[in-house]
């Protein structure tokens, strides 16, 4: 019995190390589709006898203005989206602006910008990416510039400076809301949000930025631009490459501010629908039974041939609503610099409240069925 022991001691020993490094070798093919990811924070069970602790209790909260800065975690990102009004002349335009880094063994940032037209539909976009943080060390902000880009941000103040394909692009924002601090119905931990077995992320918003600026578009003299600007900061150890999502952040003409996503598997199942809404103030997570997001028409990209939900009926506490792109080719194809296709576009709400925003469609590509309405 002694020697069969001593043999199992031995099989232990020899063999668990090898299972220890098949686990974390596994853990670094969980990707974001070109970066490696760390496993999620351990946390702590809650004792047998008391109910189980929120998981993302056990994380540090939010806090701002610290958090607008850059963090060591395996992805990040800041997102700026709107619809400027120009003068003189009247014109309107649709941008987006996004900077991304992934940790892994090589740090990796990526920009992306687009430019809408609404008169003409026009689009223009451009993409980078690059090894490494090109920003300058910032206390509690960014300062990222890379190839004529300049994104910088801190508190309430930001600034965005995008020169590319013929278009030039110089934004002051500041904050006219309180910062939207995204939790689940019912959790105690404002800022974090926990997607179960894809990790847990901090997610807040600035959800209506006043922006001001200029807007040179080809030959064309400058113009002043300013509108409601959309801002977006998202971190931690999350892998999205499980799930995919369609999200709205929408500026209603009842002084509301809304932000919805739907979450769905690669087979196209809801995993959740849930969201926050701001008004005077006062915030308001959505649960489950409150908002309801379904799909009523489908665009397929003649390029990718990708097939997006364009248009879908949203249900919300204020009422029935309807939500359509200004123009249904919105995809942003990102191959080379983050390894997806994606949809990214403004878009009208009409029905109870009447308003304007912008939708991301993301993780399509994954999908062999169409996503699922939530229930």
């Amino acid at each position: 019995m002694r020697s069969k022991s001593r043999r199992r001691r031995k099989i232990i020993k020899y063999v668990a190390p090898l299972v220890v490094l098949a686990a974390v070798v596994g853990l670094g093919f969980r990707l974001l589709d070109w970066a490696e990811h760390e496993s999620p924070p351990a946390v702590a069970a809650a004792p047998a006898t008391t109910a189980p602790a929120e998981r993302t209790a056990a994380l540090p909260p939010l806090n701002l203005p610290a958090d607008d800065a850059a963090h060591a975690s395996g992805m990040e990102w800041w997102y700026y989206s709107g619809i400027l009004d120009a003068q003189p002349g009247g014109g309107r335009y649709a941008f987006h602006v996004a900077v991304f880094v992934a940790n892994s063994l090589i740090k990796h940032t990526v920009m992306h910008v687009a430019l809408t037209d609404l008169q003409t539909g026009q689009r223009r976009i451009q993409q980078s990416r690059t090894g490494g943080l090109p920003a300058k060390p910032t206390r509690g902000g960014f300062d990222f510039q890379q190839e004529g880009w300049r994104v910088t941000g801190s508190g309430a103040s930001h600034s965005i400076t995008a020169n590319f394909d013929g278009i030039e692009l110089a934004l002051q924002l500041h904050d006219e809301q309180p910062v939207m601090a995204h939790r689940a119905a019912g959790s105690g931990t404002p800022g974090l949000l926990d997607f179960g077995e894809s990790g847990i992320s901090y997610y807040y918003s600035r959800p209506r930025m006043a922006a001001e600026g200029l807007l040179r578009v080809g030959t064309n003299a400058a113009q002043q631009v300013g509108g409601p600007v959309w801002f977006d900061h998202q971190w931690g150890e999350f892998d999205v490459t499980q799930l995919g999502w369609n999200w709205l952040a929408l500026h209603l003409s009842d002084g509301s501010d809304v932000m919805v996503y739907q979450l769905f598997d690669r087979e196209g199942r809801s995993v959740a629908t849930t969201g926050t809404v701001s008004k005077a103030g006062n915030l308001h997570p959505l649960a489950p039974g409150e908002v309801q997001l379904t799909p009523q028409r489908r665009w397929t990209s003649p390029r990718s041939k990708i097939d997006y939900a364009v248009e879908w009926a949203l249900r919300l506490p204020s009422g029935e609503h309807r939500v359509q792109p200004f123009f249904d080719d919105a995809e942003f194809d990102a191959s080379t610099t983050s390894a997806n296709i994606y949809w990214e576009g403004p878009i009208k709400v009409s029905g109870s409240t009447q308003g304007e925003g912008f939708m991301e469609l993301s993780g399509y590509e994954r999908l062999k069925p169409a996503p699922a309405a939530s229930k």
